[in-house]
């Protein structure tokens, strides 16, 4: 090969590079990770929101940094969005003094029960601050909609990483009606007056390496959650339980960190139907659930089980729950008698540690 052709392929060479940079570049932008709008503090942020195109395309809102000051709720009911802080360091949505209000809801707020399904939607990088200490648990305006601080409304393919959330009036992450691949994924969830995350009659479900913590009830609460993964996550210091599991079924607790719960690590219980006296709905007792390697520390209880007659573990033949290598420092189980309400989970290779190393 001449030094001539060696030039003219070299040269062929560098514009097939660029020619494919330009369709990477192209393919980023309609697949939502360039910004479409940028916002700055002092923007309208819900004139912004209702004016992007209404279309099926991918839109990316970007917040720079700084603090952006709330006088009610953000509200977002189009499909196909992110919404791109800076990073939680840098980036904050704080609702105003005295406001009692949810910071940022995802889907429909105008009917009790949801009328439309709200899709592919990230909330990323940023902080969120609500007023855990004003007004009411519930919205004045929509008794039906709590004052958390995210919420999300029978969504599908929500995706919620890297925020910090606290200071919440009820729950920091709340998700209802029914909310099915939803992902929340390395955050900080702290500070809640209720629960850190509420799940109510949830789908698939991901909950994977956050902090939750310091919140005034449980760390994570479910009131149904079906084929879903908690995994990885450090759950510590909340006012009554780690994990507040009725009618779980099918599920995935591997690898948690569970310590210092003013009472239960995690607690096995049902759907209650009335609290006064406590009954259960039928069969609706959390089965099916596996527990893999996590490490339960200084909690009143390490597992703890509440059943009734309505809702137990009378007709299965081998325990519908089962602890495989988890391990438990100060945190003893509880449970009632297996003769009245029959064997609700089995430990496999679960230990009680006598003692912990510094390193440990």
């Amino acid at each position: 090969m001449t030094g001539t052709q060696r030039v003219r392929r070299w040269c062929l060479e560098a514009a097939s590079v660029v020619a494919l940079l330009a369709v990477v570049s192209l393919a980023s932008a309609n697949d939502g990770t360039a910004c479409n709008r940028q916002v700055k503090p002092g923007e309208n942020i819900a004139s912004i929101l209702n004016g992007l195109p209404q279309d099926d395309s991918h839109q990316t809102v970007c917040f720079d940094a700084g603090e952006f000051r709330l006088d009610g709720m953000l509200h977002l009911e189009r499909s196909n969005v992110t919404l791109r802080g800076a990073g939680p360091a840098a980036t904050t949505l704080r609702l105003q003094e005295g406001v009692s209000s949810p910071v940022l809801v995802l889907g429909d707020i105008h009917h009790q029960e949801p009328d439309m399904t709200i899709r592919n939607v990230t909330v990323e990088d940023l902080a969120i601050r609500g007023r855990a200490n004003a007004g009411e648990e519930f919205s004045e305006e929509r008794p039906y909609l709590s004052n958390s601080a995210l919420i999300v409304r029978r969504g599908e393919n929500i995706d919620i990483t890297d925020l910090d959330i606290r200071d919440c009036r009820s729950a920091c992450v709340l998700t209802e009606y029914h909310s099915s691949d939803v992902s929340i994924a390395d955050n900080v969830i702290a500070g809640a007056k209720w629960d850190g995350i509420s799940l109510n009659r949830a789908g698939t479900t991901r909950i994977v390496g956050n902090i939750i913590r310091d919140n005034v009830a449980a760390g994570i609460t479910v009131e149904y959650l079906e084929n879903s993964e908690i995994a990885n996550n450090v759950i510590t210091d909340n006012g009554s339980h780690g994990l507040y599991l009725a009618d779980a079924e099918h599920n995935r607790f591997a690898d948690n960190r569970i310590s210092g719960n003013a009472e239960a690590g995690v607690y096995l219980t049902c759907s209650i139907r009335s609290r006064d006296p406590v009954l259960c709905w039928d069969n609706s007792f959390s089965r099916d659930n596996e527990f893999i390697n996590n490490r339960f520390e200084k909690n009143r209880f390490g597992y703890q089980v509440a059943v009734d007659k309505a809702a137990n573990c009378l007709n299965d033949e081998n325990p519908p729950n089962i602890s495989r290598n988890d391990s438990f420092l100060a945190s003893p189980n509880h449970e009632p008698e297996w003769e009245t309400y029959g064997r609700c989970i089995a430990y496999d290779g679960s230990r009680t540690l006598q003692q912990v190393s510094s390193g440990d």
